[in-house]
């Protein structure tokens, strides 16, 4: 049960969606994990892996100043390729929009939440295209690189609105549990390089 009042509800929220056990559909929950480690937010900024919620996506989109989404994006591009998509002209009685594999919860949560007048202010999704959601493969390294990027992009969003978003001067440690030793280093090794890009308003 969500025990949140309005008191400590927070603006915004940054939420990763996905699967971590099918290859490059991990993409949202890697993003928001490095997000969480490179920098450091106010408590009006909550940073979530939500994995496959459907429906249960409502109550951290609702009555949000903005709400950013990292998801594995199905589009006509090659795989890694960064796409980012606003949600203002989604409308309001149908979930024909698939941006995304985990989207017809997400457009679903969305329309509920316009009936009530409670919808987010701004929705983003930003995501990469997989090379691969095959069972247990992993991140490739076109979708890791893609990654760090969107790391940047959203620390980006938040600065330009004003909000407080500093770079972590020592990096908080990734638990990427579901990826490879191998992986895993790879991805701290690429920390760094997120906290460094934080020096310039979080821009990749």
């Amino acid at each position: 049960m969500n025990t949140r009042t309005v008191e400590n509800e927070p603006r915004i929220s940054i939420i990763g969606l996905g699967n971590v056990l099918l290859g490059d559909d991990g993409f949202g929950p890697c993003v928001v994990e490095l997000f969480r480690c490179g920098y450091e937010c106010d408590p009006e900024v909550e940073i979530v892996d939500l994995g496959t919620p459907g429906l249960d996506l409502t109550p951290y989109l609702y009555g949000r100043d903005l709400v950013v989404i990292a998801d594995a994006v199905d589009a006509p591009n090659s795989p890694g390729t960064v796409c980012c998509y606003k949600y203002e002209d989604v409308p309001t009685r149908t979930v024909q929009l698939r941006l995304t594999g985990h989207d017809p919860g997400l457009t679903e949560a969305v329309a509920q939440l316009r009936l009530l007048g409670q919808a987010p202010a701004e929705l983003i999704v930003i995501g990469a295209v997989p090379e691969s959601c095959e069972f247990n493969e992993g991140i490739s390294s076109s979708v890791l690189k893609a990654a760090s990027a969107v790391v940047h992009s959203i620390a980006g969003l938040l600065v330009n609105r004003g909000v407080h978003c500093p770079r972590r001067l020592a990096p908080l440690s990734a638990n990427l549990w579901w990826l490879s030793d191998d992986r895993s280093r790879e991805v701290v090794m690429r920390l760094p390089l997120i906290t460094e890009s934080a020096k310039h308003g979080g821009q990749p």
